[in-house]
């Protein structure tokens, strides 16, 4: 076996010369590592849109259809979970037809909003958190309002089945 000693004193070399280097820069450095970590971490002006900011529970819906100048109001009882898909949570429930397409789709942390095509009829939806525990809706077609609704959590699910 054949030993050369060196290439070790010059890797020692190396490793000792970069090491000194590294040592001179190591406080800037870390203090941009730590600037940009308190970035990532801390919350910024705009929401993350993909944190839909309701609140998990047991919801009450009032659904107030109006048609031919009359309201008509429909309760519904709805546990939403945590990390549910706000677009099947809270938009579905208003689409007048299951032949109805949603499209244009625009999401923030508290809002909801989207075009809806049903035949030949188009539409519009919002909806807007006020508060984690509260929210108010639309819902237009061919210009007109034909939905409002009103969501009011309640209290905690306690099961499944709620």
């Amino acid at each position: 076996m054949l030993f050369f000693p060196i290439p070790q004193i010059f890797t020692m070399t190396l490793f000792t010369r970069s090491a000194g280097h590294l040592h001179r820069w190591s406080n800037p450095i870390a203090a941009l590592m730590l600037i940009g970590a308190s970035g990532a971490i801390s919350t910024g002006v705009h929401a993350d849109p993909a944190d839909f900011q309701a609140m998990p529970g047991l919801w009450k819906i009032t659904l107030h259809t109006l048609k031919d100048g009359h309201a008509q109001d429909q309760v519904k009882w709805k546990c939403f979970y945590d990390g549910a898909d706000p677009w099947t949570t809270f938009a579905d429930p208003l689409t007048p037809d299951t032949s109805c397409q949603r499209s244009s789709e625009r999401r923030t942390s508290t809002a909801l909003a989207w075009g809806l095509s049903c035949g030949a009829h188009q539409g519009t939806g919002r909806i807007e958190l006020d508060s984690a525990q509260h929210y108010a809706g639309k819902l237009s077609m061919d210009g007109r309002q034909v939905l409002a609704v009103d969501g009011q959590r309640y209290a905690a699910c306690t099961g499944p089945a709620d």
